[in-house]
């Protein structure tokens, strides 16, 4: 009877206001046309803000299933020899609307061509689904005039920005689909009903298939839920049962059609495999069975029946993939890790945004700082009315810019959740008695204050750092842009041992057959390894043990100096010098672009 009576309150509400929220398509039509604005504004310059590595890298891996070599469940890369061949850790989920868009276009455009449209016209579409969800979750909020509900809506999608960049056409990693399947896990909190409860647990197992950037946040999520069977919260029973139950159904069929039974079977730790598919099935197992059966028990038999299974099953793995506690870089060696992973930016704090100087996104952050403690009396006051969701959907979102100050790589994150409670914040305290309203808007006001205050004492407290660049850093860059790679395709095919920022670039540029040593991702730490310790030792043979594998050395000429010091065959190559051992290959034009024929006896 308790939903019954929120919902005629709510509607009560609505009576005596004279308000009622805008329809979900009205919403949903400003959203997206904000949003599809802001993402092709990204494009103005014909670069993508947010475009890196991983869209070369997904474009690799969609390309490798169109050739010759290609199939659905074989996520290996032979162009990328470490020396062994490159295993990717990603889903075919993300690859399928790819590869569903490209055969579609293909007799009438092309291969190449349907796959470059592809590319463009797949993220836009995504946005549409992403805009969709965000009406759903802003629409309880909007119950103000109808401009100042379209202002609210248009303010909060331009917040969004960074999230809404990752549907920029041409943005075909994981993340704008990571960003979705969370987004309806927030969808189906706030519908709060059985429907909800389905497309939370979609959007569950979208993200686990996915990558494992969403555990965070669905851990928090169904901790919100848990909380609210525990305490007997009116409608919990059935969103949870619906939400597990989704999981522990689709979970089996899932990982049988996007990584297959050898896949589904085997320990990857950071992927979608075994040990998180008994996560999966195990918690999604106990959460159905404990609301089926202890729906109307007391506090402590609750904690015990979900408790103890949830222990079990937190054991067994354990016991079962006892890798995985290392976390999902387990691969990663220290020289790996020292030259490449703790110099990557997205890996630091939101201090690194203040000491080198992007003031902007800082402010954009202590922005989303002030929106989240002026939102805190209204998500008090849907608490107090027996409307938990908005609640769990702001622990969700509260989480990701926690998690986007320890680590920045989260922001997209914060960037797509915390706007969604501007209407909240905006009107603040307009459905509470005066009093208690008063108190409110006082102290959020001087939270947010507070909130600013902090920034700018670390804006003065925090000492700017000036970027030191060693021969380290230069190998990262792609100083081969518009050079000539013909000389490759007049020799014998084989591996090439690669500074890591050369790697893509040639990856696409040779010709069949060649393979370079390594790319700079986690799962190439072999190759990087073996790399570094070419380019940098002064041990000539730990230099020829680690070129052992390849016939060919590439460097494009720096127009910076390295020290000699710190990579010795780096800083000579990259000048344009020789080394014992290898024999340069005249190249047909003039070009940056240098390679050279490993004499391995000569090799110094």
């Amino acid at each position: 009877m308790q939903i019954d009576l929120s919902i005629n309150s709510r509607h009560t509400e609505e009576i005596v206001s004279g308000k009622r929220p805008l329809a979900i398509w009205r919403i949903f039509i400003a959203v997206y046309a904000a949003a599809l604005a802001i993402a092709l504004l990204d494009l103005a310059d014909v670069h993508s803000f947010l475009g890196d590595i991983d869209d070369r890298m997904r474009e690799l891996q969609i390309r490798h299933f169109f050739s010759a070599g290609g199939s659905w469940y074989d996520l290996s890369l032979p162009v990328i020899a470490t020396p062994d061949a490159y295993s990717s850790p990603w889903s075919r989920l993300i690859d399928l609307p790819f590869i569903a868009i490209t055969t579609a276009l293909a007799p009438a455009f092309g291969l190449e061509k349907a796959m470059s449209i592809s590319f463009d016209i797949w993220p836009p579409m995504m946005l549409s689904f992403f805009c969709l969800l965000v009406a759903i979750v802003l629409r309880p909020q909007l119950r103000a005039t109808a401009l100042l509900n379209y202002t609210l809506t248009i303010t909060a999608v331009i917040l969004m920005t960074f999230a809404v960049w990752e549907f920029v056409p041409g943005r075909i990693d994981h993340h704008n689909m990571q960003i979705v399947g969370l987004m309806m896990i927030l969808a189906g909190l706030q519908k709060w009903d059985r429907s909800g409860g389905i497309l939370a647990g979609v959007g569950t197992l979208l993200c686990f298939v996915i990558s494992l950037e969403g555990l965070p946040f669905i851990a928090v999520g169904f901790a919100g839920l848990v909380l609210c069977f525990l305490l007997n919260v009116e409608g919990t029973r059935r969103i949870l049962f619906a939400a597990a139950t989704t999981i522990l159904v689709l979970t089996i069929p899932a990982a049988l059609v996007f990584i297959g039974p050898k896949a589904s079977l085997s320990m990857q730790c950071d992927a979608f495999s075994a040990p998180y598919i008994l996560l999966a099935i195990g918690f999604s197992g106990t959460l159905a069975a404990g609301v089926a059966f202890l729906g109307h028990k007391r506090l402590h038999m609750k904690l015990l029946g979900l408790g103890l299974p949830a222990a079990c099953v937190a054991t067994a793995a354990a016991l079962l993939f006892p890798r995985c506690l290392s976390g999902p870089y387990w691969m990663i060696d220290p020289l790996s890790k020292a030259d490449w992973l703790d110099r990557v930016s997205q890996e630091y704090s939101f201090f690194y945004f203040l000491q080198h100087g992007q003031f902007f996104i800082v402010v954009m952050l202590a922005v989303l700082g002030c929106i989240a403690v002026m939102a805190v009396p209204g998500i008090i006051e849907e608490t107090r009315k027996h409307r938990p969701a908005m609640a769990i959907i702001f622990a969700i979102a509260v989480t990701s810019l926690l998690l986007t100050l320890l680590q920045t790589r989260n922001i997209r994150f914060a960037f797509a959740f915390i706007p969604l409670f501007l209407p909240l914040a905006i009107q603040l305290g307009a459905r509470m008695e005066s009093s208690v309203a008063d108190r409110s808007r006082g102290l959020a006001a001087f939270a947010a204050v507070l909130v600013i205050v902090a920034i700018i004492l670390l804006r003065f407290a925090v000492p700017p750092q000036t970027s030191q660049y060693d021969a380290i850093d230069y190998m990262a860059y792609d100083e081969c842009l518009g050079q000539d790679f013909s000389v490759l395709s007049s020799q014998k095919p084989g591996g090439i041992a690669v500074p890591q920022g050369l790697a893509l670039p040639l990856v696409f540029a040779a010709p069949d057959g060649f393979s370079v040593a390594a790319v700079p991702f986690h799962r190439a730490s072999p190759g990087m390894k073996r790399m570094f310790e070419a380019f940098t030792t002064h041990d000539s043979e730990v230099r020829r043990t680690a070129l052992l594998p390849f016939d060919y050395v590439a460097v494009c000429r720096f127009r910076l100096a390295a020290d000699p010091n710190q990579a010795p065959l780096y800083a000579e190559l990259a000048k344009g010098g020789s080394w014992p051992g290898l024999e340069r290959v005249p190249a047909p034009s003039k070009t940056d672009f240098q390679l050279f024929r490993i004499d391995h006896a000569a090799l110094r």
